[in-house]
């Protein structure tokens, strides 16, 4: 398959040689590099927490968890093949990137996360938005020259799986985890994680073990789980209100948010750390925190501010 995929990619590189000789302009180059955005960690960052504090638990819980696997599904196939991406020169590489090119993460969560939602929203209207958004997260990623369309291909169909299998499984297992006790699923949660993190393949650029890509999607994984259950057992937060303190709501949210990304990562900067696991871990507490403050903390919160 390896072998077949290279081959593919090696003759579609004049399409992408096409694609950025007819496109390209400063203009085009910002509109590409926009719909990339929307499938960057810091969009994510921002789309998140929007929907599960001020739209939906449900739409929010869902969405996460698509962009978690998503994320997670795409790492898992670029390590194991290692395919390299289009080679610079001859085409113009306008994104920064490092990882193999095999599957596109972008395309991948893309299709995951807001295949997902569309699915929740089920509004014709937003299934258009959706396939637009979709479609030119996808082509930027050719434009901007980091992919070959086997990539995006390839992760839109992964995106699609996700989604399906998430969509699919999630209302079967919800009201059997909600039957355990609190302690029962914050290790079950930290157990799936680490299980996760374990059989993620060895970035074979970067010597060591754990992948760092990995150690931040379980660790965002436990965190967001660790204050789902919190909030299942205790917090009961509700997004209903007003406009004005949902608003509110997600203002706040965010500072509170921003400190527990930016902080931890100032810090690891700051330690003189040199074994590789020990950075590794403090990663992965730093992604968990994440997570717990967006289900978590962040609602407990709201409720104390009397925003929800």
């Amino acid at each position: 398959m390896i072998q077949w995929l290279q081959q593919f990619n090696e003759a579609s590189v004049p399409f992408i040689l096409w694609v950025q000789a007819n496109f390209q302009s400063d203009g085009m180059t910002a509109i590409m590099r926009f719909f990339s955005f929307l499938g960057t960690e810091y969009f994510f960052l921002l789309a998140m927490p929007f929907i599960y504090w001020t739209l939906s638990k449900r739409w929010g819980v869902m969405t996460a968890l698509a962009l978690v696997f998503s994320s997670y599904a795409a790492g898992f196939i670029k390590w194991t093949f290692n395919i390299p991406r289009p080679p610079s020169p001859p085409v113009q590489r306008l994104w920064r990137e490092t990882s193999p090119g095999f599957v596109s993460g972008h395309a991948t969560t893309a299709m995951g996360v807001w295949g997902t939602l569309a699915a929740l929203v089920r509004r014709g209207w937003f299934w258009v938005l959706v396939g637009t958004i979709i479609f030119f997260i996808g082509f930027s990623r050719i434009y901007l020259g980091v992919h070959y369309p086997s990539d995006v291909i390839g992760g839109w169909i992964t995106g699609f799986v996700v989604a399906v299998v998430l969509l699919w499984t999630a209302p079967a297992l919800e009201p059997v985890v909600r039957s355990w006790n609190a302690l029962v699923m914050l290790a079950a949660a930290l157990a799936f994680s680490l299980l996760l993190l374990v059989i993620f393949p060895i970035d074979p650029e970067s010597p060591g073990w754990p992948n760092g890509s990995a150690v931040q999607l379980t660790g965002l994984l436990f965190g967001l789980l660790a204050g789902l259950v919190w909030d299942v057992k205790s917090l009961h937060f509700q997004v209903d209100g007003p406009w004005v303190k949902r608003i509110l709501r997600f203002l706040a949210g965010l500072f509170i948010l921003a400190l527990f990304y930016i902080g931890p990562k100032l810090l690891l900067d700051a330690l003189p750390l040199q074994n590789d696991l020990a950075i590794q871990a403090i990663r992965y507490l730093r992604y968990a925190l994440v997570g717990f403050v967006a289900s978590g903390l962040a609602p407990w919160l709201f409720q104390k501010l009397s925003l929800a």
